[in-house]
């Protein structure tokens, strides 16, 4: 077995390693972000093939928050687009159509802009400090403060409406 064949194995066996141990945390952070069990998984699933493309340069130290910034980012993306159509199509009613009554957290959390819902997933559910928020987010360790704060002010004042 030559060198190369060994080191490729070896980058093989860490990145396995990486999505064995990172895919379902990461589908509940890109959950929480976007709303939809599907489109998360399809966020992580892309996240982690960007991240494959790249492995042999990422140090392995950094893997997982590289990973963590890519789900963030491609549900931004996610949402982005989502707006975009809204702002596209009519909202046409639906005959048929049944309302079902969510949680009035998970409401309040979506109803979030996309960067503030970002620093309280990060923050309260992965239990990340300001400053790899801020990493994660590409924003100042005073921005992820501005962020949380004005988040919390949001989600208490739609909670206790």
């Amino acid at each position: 077995m030559s060198a190369e064949t060994t080191v490729e194995r070896e980058r093989e066996s860490a990145f396995d390693h990486t999505f064995r141990r990172q895919y379902e945390p990461m589908v509940r952070v890109a959950y929480l972000l976007v709303g939809s069990r599907a489109e998360a998984e399809e966020v992580v699933q892309d996240s982690f093939a960007r991240v494959e493309l790249r492995w042999s340069d990422i140090e392995r130290a950094n893997a997982d928050a590289y990973l963590r910034r890519c789900v963030v980012n491609r549900s931004k993306d996610l949402l982005r687009r989502r707006q975009v159509e809204r702002r596209l199509r009519p909202l046409l009613p639906r005959e048929g159509t049944v309302e079902l009554h969510a949680d009035e957290l998970g409401d309040a959390l979506a109803a979030l802009p996309a960067r503030r819902r970002a620093a309280v997933v990060l923050r309260y559910y992965v239990g990340l400090g300001e400053r790899e928020i801020a990493e994660t987010l590409g924003v100042r360790p005073g921005t992820v403060k501005s962020l949380l704060h004005r988040a919390l002010a949001q989600l208490r004042q739609a909670i206790e409406r």
